[in-house]
C-alpha cells in the first residue's frame, strides 16, 4: 500500500513540476510592447505569444466603415475615438477583428431603443442586466452588436463589427 501511494504522489509531484516548468517557459516567451502618442497614452498595445499575437489600436474609426446604422445626432464620446484589435492564433490558424466606436446622445434610451427596432429591423434585440440592451445580428463569420445604455445622463450607443479581417 505505501508503495502504491508513494507513485501515486511522485507522479502528482512530477506532474506539478512539469506544469511549472511548462508555465514558466511559456511566460518567458510573452512579450509585450506599447506604443504611446505624443500625450504619452498608449496608442498601441502588442502581445505576442507562442500561440498568436494581439493587438490593440485606439485608432479613429469612421463609424460608418461598421456598416451599422447611425443614431440620428449621436457623436463620439469626448476622448475616444474608436479601437481596433486584432487577433492572429497561429494554432488554429484563424484571424479576428474587432472594430469598435461609442457614441453619445442626449436623447432618452427608449426613444434609440425604437430607433433601433426599426432601423436595424433584422437584428436580435434583448434586454440585460442592469438597463443595458444589445442588438446583434449574425451572418457568415461576421457579427455587428448595438449596445445601449443610460449613463450620467446621456444614452450610450456602442457599436462592435466581430469577425475576420476581410469581413470588417
Amino acid at each position: 500500500m505505501a508503495v502504491v501511494v508513494g507513485v501515486i504522489l511522485t507522479i502528482g509531484i512530477l506532474t506539478v513540476g512539469g506544469l511549472g516548468v511548462a508555465g514558466y517557459i511559456f511566460a518567458s516567451r510573452v512579450k509585450v510592447s506599447t506604443v504611446r502618442d505624443a500625450e504619452g497614452r498608449e496608442k498601441t498595445v502588442r502581445v505576442e505569444t507562442p500561440l498568436g499575437r494581439l493587438r490593440l489600436d485606439q485608432e479613429n474609426v469612421d463609424p460608418q466603415r461598421l456598416e451599422i446604422p447611425l443614431y440620428p445626432g449621436a457623436v463620439m464620446r469626448q476622448n475616444d475615438s474608436g479601437a481596433r484589435v486584432d487577433l492572429d492564433l497561429d494554432f488554429a490558424d484563424k484571424k479576428f477583428r474587432v472594430l469598435a466606436v461609442e457614441l453619445e446622445t442626449a436623447d432618452p434610451v427608449e426613444k434609440v431603443i425604437e430607433f433601433y427596432r426599426e432601423a436595424a429591423a433584422d437584428f436580435v434585440f434583448s434586454r440585460k442586466r442592469e438597463g443595458k440592451v444589445e442588438f446583434r445580428w449574425e451572418r457568415g463569420g461576421l457579427h455587428k452588436v448595438v449596445g445601449i445604455l443610460e449613463k450620467d445622463g446621456k444614452t450610450r450607443i456602442s457599436l462592435a463589427n466581430i469577425g475576420e479581417p476581410e469581413a470588417n
